[in-house]
């Protein structure tokens, strides 16, 4: 049987404005690790950003999976 493991990440609006190639270094590296992005999602958040209306800022939750190798699950 396949099996996976998963890692999730949030980042915020306010953040992205000035972290794009950072968030992108961060994203290869996962790619590099395995890991391909399964599926993300925006919600609201109370904060404050550029981008908010009203207090309100957007996270965003990117869900990856990889492939869990018998060799691999010996270290888990």
């Amino acid at each position: 049987m396949i099996e996976f493991e998963y890692k999730t990440i949030s980042v915020d609006s306010k953040e992205t404005e000035h972290s794009e190639k950072t968030l992108s270094d961060k994203l290869n590296s996962y790619g590099k690790n395995g890991w391909e992005l399964a599926a993300c999602f925006a919600y609201p958040c109370i904060g404050s950003s550029q981008y908010s209306l009203i207090g309100i800022a957007q996270k965003v939750t990117l869900i990856f999976k990889r492939q869990i190798h018998p060799e691999m699950e010996a270290q888990l």
